[in-house]
């Protein structure tokens, strides 16, 4: 697993050239960051960052052939992502796809700052982009807890909380919302279920679509899937092909 850099890695993508050296001339007033690539193709710059880590995507929405919408859906760890466009039509396919921000053309660079200053916080707070695990703070006990993706069964909303359920039947509490949490919780991992709780799907253990219910490992207790999220559901848990029990 890559160490956190103590600057922020970020990569630039945008089919404009000149964009792209504007863009690039201004980070670099900043510190915290750094940028590791450039690109005006969308598949090299996929390419890149299957290889590479990236904590943090800059990138142009509307681009020939690949464009920045299907981009992020492809990307796998995901890093956090930014996303600027000159067609406003297209601010929603950006949070849709659960953008950290989208920033119309012309660039606003005080607009620019303060998204990647919400970044950095999340970053700060939860990890790096990529990690196996991420680090709360435990209400309870007060403490920075570390929370491992793999020892995690449920997670549970409570209002302005989130309860981890771990493996060895520890419960951790933390201060955060449950849309918050699935902006960093890694989406090849864990799945909402239900408005009140996500899953991670590797601890599924029996699930029946008839009745809209599964139960995780060491359970017997079954757990509601929500209409709404069924289908998700479905495709998550085989991954390979769509059945129903």
């Amino acid at each position: 697993m890559d160490q956190p850099s103590a600057r922020l890695r970020v990569f630039l993508l945008d089919d404009d050239p000149v964009m792209l050296r504007v863009l690039y001339t201004y980070l670099q007033t900043d510190s915290r960051l750094i940028v590791v690539g450039t690109e005006t193709d969308s598949i090299r710059a996929l390419h890149y960052m299957r290889n590479n880590p990236v904590d943090l995507l800059i990138s142009d929405i509307v681009m020939e052939g690949f464009d920045g919408i299907s981009l992020i859906r492809t990307i796998d760890p995901r890093p956090a992502v930014i996303l600027v466009t000159a067609y406003g039509e297209r601010a929603m396919d950006a949070f849709s796809a659960e953008a950290d921000d989208c920033i119309p053309k012309p660039v606003d660079y005080v607009r620019l700052a303060e998204a990647i200053n919400r970044v950095i916080k999340k970053v700060n707070q939860y990890g790096v982009s990529g990690s196996d695990f991420i680090f709360v703070k435990d209400v309870k006990e007060g403490f920075d807890a570390k929370i491992i993706f793999s020892e995690v069964g449920l997670v549970k909303s409570d209002k302005n909380y989130v309860c981890f359920h771990l493996s060895d039947k520890r419960k951790i509490r933390a201060r955060t919302t449950l849309r918050e949490l699935l902006s960093i919780l890694p989406c090849n991992i864990f799945i909402q279920a239900h408005r009140s709780y996500v899953v991670n799907i590797h601890k599924v253990m029996k699930f029946s679509r008839a009745m809209k219910q599964f139960y995780l490992l060491d359970d017997d207790t079954p757990l509601p899937i929500g209409a709404e999220y069924l289908d998700d559901f479905v495709n998550a848990y085989y991954p390979s092909e769509k059945s129903s029990i």
